[in-house]
């Protein structure tokens, strides 16, 4: 009989921790997101796009086009495949995520955006590195959010914008 329990038991702890991942975002929206993000989707592309993370008023006038309100100041960079597969794994990490934080009395100011595209869905990932925090958008709506602790995101995003200095001054 006890041994029965511990199998049970143990069961149980395998199933829960195989599906942590879907339980952290607890919606079907972000799971879609998810999804349409990941390198496994062969019909998604990724673009990424600096946006001005200026403090609200000392931007610059807004003349081009915007994402989600903030201006966009570089041209679209297509993600390699290279790119494109270490984007996804860092997305895909359980470990580039807080999941328990006290959130920083910082304004969302993102500087980059990564657009991703398959034939049905749009996602678009906006990257504060202000407050370390990740906003992703599925066609237009905001469906999660969260902060990050990853070192790799930035170091993709340098090799991204390589003449940009702001960009290259993170830390």
């Amino acid at each position: 009989m006890k041994t029965h329990v511990i199998q049970s038991i143990i069961i149980l702890c395998l199933l829960a921790l195989s599906s942590c991942w879907k339980s952290y975002w607890k919606n079907d929206a972000m799971e879609k997101a998810l999804s349409t993000t990941s390198f496994a989707n062969p019909h998604m592309t990724c673009a990424a796009y600096r946006v001005d993370d200026s403090y609200p008023g000392e931007g610059k006038k807004q003349e081009g086009d915007s994402l989600h309100g903030y201006a966009i100041i570089s041209d679209a960079a297509a993600l390699n495949s290279g790119s494109r597969k270490e984007l996804s794994s860092i997305i895909e990490d359980h470990d580039t995520y807080f999941r328990h934080s006290i959130p920083i009395d910082c304004s969302f100011r993102p500087g980059v955006a990564f657009r991703f595209q398959d034939k049905k869905t749009n996602v678009d990932l906006l990257v504060c590195f202000s407050c370390n925090e990740l906003r992703y958008y599925l066609d237009g709506k905001v469906v999660g959010q969260s902060y990050f602790k990853s070192q790799e995101l930035r170091a993709l995003v340098k090799e991204l914008f390589p003449d940009d200095e702001k960009i290259q001054s993170l830390k």
